[in-house]
């Protein structure tokens, strides 16, 4: 019997960054070398096994947001089951004797276009980002997704699942690639994501304190120059009122704000100032944290941040951690 013939799981965190094509954007898919299209999957949890798309309760999809998603199968049981963000939206019985074909060829980020794969659709790419992609070659009971769920974006809950790991995400990163994909910093390892019902003045405090997780401040030591060229930073930022901070308004403040002064706009740097320049656009990285992006700049926002930088000065000269 070959791997993955009788049972599969796969999963991702996916986030959704391009809008061109609206409704679903396929991030993986699979094709034997004697069928057409036996499995694909979309960043709205869409999932094609075996010539049917599954029934589901579709979910709804913000861009520049993370959401995990599974699709398992197996032989035995004759079901499909898919799931977002811990869970289950949509289960289906399979044709009876019907295996995966192996061997085939697997995609990320794009969806195949030939009979037996090797062609592309130019149009089908996934614009978005995607982590921590891993196929098992077990059908994960769905206690097992949600916990991979519940423990986020770096609880390395799939790490505990080797025994059944086909492919690893560590793998996938080794692999060839093709087109502009390329490898992004993980901005912050601390995935927030909405948890029903929870809605107590801990899980709000929690929440208006994730910026300190950000590179901008975890782990550094609190002084006074990293809130002063804080407080900067906001102060630039009301000139941008009722702006939405996205990827575009935070592309412009690293390419035109990203000086040791950021109220000045940044000349052509040589080549010997590169790394300078990376590093001084890390600066911005803080509005990528739940409580700022997409959110329009107000006055409450920045008055609110401008208070929380206020109330770290007290903690001058203390290491900025988990503690």
């Amino acid at each position: 019997m070959s791997p993955l013939s009788e049972e599969l799981t796969i999963c991702s965190w996916v986030k959704r960054l391009s809008n061109h094509r609206s409704t679903a954007q396929d991030w993986l898919s699979y094709v034997p070398t004697t069928n057409s299209v036996d499995i694909l999957i979309s960043d709205a949890a869409n999932a094609y096994l075996f010539g049917d798309w599954t029934s589901y309760t579709a979910p709804s999809l913000t861009i520049g947001e993370w959401h995990h998603i599974c699709l398992s199968w197996g032989y035995s049981t004759r079901t499909k089951h898919v799931y977002y963000d811990g869970e289950q939206i949509g289960t289906e019985t399979t044709p009876s004797g019907r295996k995966l074909k192996v061997p085939g060829s697997l995609l990320l980020g794009q969806y195949h276009s030939r009979y037996g794969g090797g062609g592309t659709h130019s149009s089908y790419y996934f614009g978005g980002e995607l982590y921590d992609t891993n196929v098992f070659s077990a059908q994960l009971s769905a206690s097992q997704v949600k916990e991979m769920y519940t423990q986020g974006m770096c609880g390395n809950y799939s790490q505990s699942l080797e025994q059944d790991t086909f492919l690893s995400w560590q793998n996938i990163l080794l692999g060839d690639r093709k087109g502009s994909v390329t490898e992004v910093e993980l901005v912050e390892c601390n995935h927030t994501h909405p948890v029903e019902e929870e809605t107590t003045e801990d899980a709000v405090e929690e929440s208006i304190w994730q910026f300190l997780r950000g590179t901008n401040f975890y782990n550094k030591i609190i002084s006074d120059d990293l809130i002063f060229e804080r407080d900067d930073r906001l102060e630039l930022l009301g000139e941008f009122f009722n702006h939405t901070i996205d990827d575009a308004l935070i592309s412009h403040l690293e390419k035109h704000h990203s000086n040791e002064d950021p109220g000045q706009e940044r000349d052509d740097q040589s080549e010997e100032d590169s790394e300078e320049v990376s590093e001084a656009s890390d600066n911005w990285k803080f509005l990528t944290t739940k409580i700022f992006y997409n959110k329009v700049i107000t006055e409450e926002l920045l008055s609110n941040m401008s208070d929380r930088l206020d109330l770290l000065v007290e903690f001058t000269g203390h290491r900025c951690d988990n503690a």
